[in-house]
């Protein structure tokens, strides 16, 4: 399709454009959802030229008065009080005018054009029963008896078994992924086991190759690696330290690592993977690959390898939109601010708006390891709950920590109750998870994606599941009442019917707000 001209000046590699009265525009990276949406009074800029962020990326825009903003390629993009300019080096930039002038008829647009989903989507318990991932419980220090200790600690609190994720710290070294025999004496009797309770086993991977692993020098004689732009395998540093990465642009290297996720999963019974790091960060544009691609385009490689299992994640990616992959936001931290809590539900309104749609909210309490390091006495109880209750009406729930055992005098109850009211809409988010399967529509959606032009471009703190359930979690410590904007239709909590109109409700922390559509 031709770039087109639409009230702003264009170039090969160059747009601006001024934003229209009232305008709101949304997109570009998930991790500066907090930041959004962005008007004529504001000022930020997203770079994608060579995505820097943990999270997903992609290279669209979308305004609430149906105009896009889309590349083939990575690119810089400032908003400065209602001016937008677009710059980059590898693609033509377009502007685009929805025939429908409202944020869902830019999105659809996007959806119809650049995006159209594969008709995918993840395993169904992935939405029907919450997640538990191992990494804030053990970090490194993953075991056999650990995870099966684990595992029935989440029974006997009245959990449901559902996905188990072992994190990173289960394998031999990175780019050797067998079972580390130190810490696993019987890795299948292990699998068998978790089995039996009702689990699907899950484990961390990436693609990064240590020199340790076995078939480093293999990897390196065939030319399987990522090379730096002199021709020697690229050492590039993470947040385990410095290591290679496969070269997910050579076939050779892709067939490589099928080898070893086929080892583990058709003789130890493993069921899928959270396949970790990938983030275009850790490559160059100036390497040296199999398939001469950029960085970005070697971070979408790894997420498209995501689409041979049924039960996996991903935690970065570029330009997928449309792609049936559950996609969890970047770790948060165990705070309030927008830093933890307070980013979560804007960072999954952007997911949405970005072309993926099954979002997974972070682990609750969140990811970050170093704010669990240190006395339990620390951790903000009150926060736990608080994200239980953000959670529920989400695609998907996270556990990691054990918060079902910690602190026994205190009162658990928020995650059984939490855990249910997720469980008697798993039929509903099963149906909004198909439903964008074939049509890309947010599962997660913005009020003003589904209530165009109402007022409520700028809301970022409730949100709808699909065009049903209205959910208003609360964001903020110690906050007992919060307002909530009600849509046209007919609205049921408890026994109340609400309507157009905004309400002060009180919400203590065993309280969820969230209303039926009955109409």
């Amino acid at each position: 399709m031709e770039n087109q001209y639409f009230g702003g000046f264009y170039s090969m590699h160059k747009l601006q454009l001024t934003m229209l009265p009232g305008e709101y525009w949304y997109g570009g990276h998930t991790n500066y959802g907090y930041l959004m949406p962005v008007n004529a009074k504001k000022v930020m800029q997203v770079d994608t030229t060579v995505v820097r962020s943990y999270g997903q990326a992609n290279t669209l825009f979308v305004s609430n008065k149906g105009r896009v903003i889309w590349s083939e390629a990575g690119f810089k993009t400032r908003f400065v009080f209602g001016r937008i300019t677009c710059t980059g080096s590898k693609a033509k930039i377009g502007l685009y005018q929805a025939d429908d002038h409202t944020l869902r008829g830019a999105y659809h647009y996007a959806v119809d054009h650049f995006m159209p989903p594969d008709g995918t989507y993840p395993d169904e318990l992935m939405f029907r029963i919450p997640q538990y991932c191992t990494w804030i419980q053990f970090e490194h220090n993953q075991t056999q008896q650990g995870i099966v200790d684990y595992a029935k600690s989440i029974l006997d609190c009245g959990m449901p078994a559902g996905e188990l994720i072992i994190d990173d710290g289960w394998q031999r070294s990175f780019g050797d992924w067998r079972f580390d025999p130190a810490k696993f004496a019987d890795a299948k009797k292990m699998t068998d086991e978790l089995h039996t309770l009702g689990f699907k086993v899950i484990l961390w991977i990436a693609p990064f190759v240590s020199e340790q692993a076995a078939d480093f020098q293999k990897l390196k004689d065939e030319n399987l690696l990522v090379l730096d732009k002199n021709g020697r395998p690229a050492r590039r540093k993470w947040w385990n330290g410095a290591d290679y990465l496969l070269d997910f642009s050579n076939p050779a290297a892709q067939d490589w690592f099928f080898a070893c996720t086929r080892y583990l999963t058709d003789e130890l019974g493993i069921d899928g993977f959270k396949q970790d790091a990938g983030d275009a960060m850790y490559y160059r544009d100036d390497d040296r690959t199999y398939g001469g691609v950029d960085a970005n385009s070697q971070s979408k490689l790894w997420a498209l390898s995501a689409r041979h299992y049924r039960f996996n994640e991903l935690r970065a990616c570029f330009q997928c939109g449309g792609m049936g992959v559950a996609q969890r936001l970047a770790d948060k931290s165990h705070r309030w601010n927008f830093l933890g809590l307070g980013a979560l539900l804007p960072n999954v309104l952007i997911q949405g708006l970005s072309g993926y749609p099954y979002c997974c909210p972070d682990m609750i309490g969140g990811g970050q390891i170093n704010d669990f390091r240190g006395p339990a006495e620390k951790l903000d109880h009150e926060l736990f709950a608080r994200y239980c209750e953000a959670s529920a009406l989400m695609p998907m729930m996270q556990y990691s920590l054990n918060i079902w055992d910690l602190g026994k005098s205190r009162d658990p109850s928020h995650l059984p109750r939490n855990e249910r009211l997720h469980a008697k809409y798993g039929d509903y988010i099963i149906a909004c998870a198909k439903a964008a399967s074939q049509t890309g529509a947010p599962m997660v959606r913005a009020m003003e994606y589904a209530y165009p032009h109402c007022g409520y471009g700028g809301i970022t703190d409730q949100f709808l599941l699909g065009n049903r359930i209205l959910v208003a979690p609360v964001l903020k410590k110690g906050q007992r009442r919060r307002k909530v904007c009600i849509p046209t239709g007919k609205w049921r909590l408890g026994d109340k019917i609400y309507s157009n109109e905004a309400v002060i409700l009180p919400c203590p922390v065993d309280t969820l707000l969230y209303f039926e559509r009955i109409d």
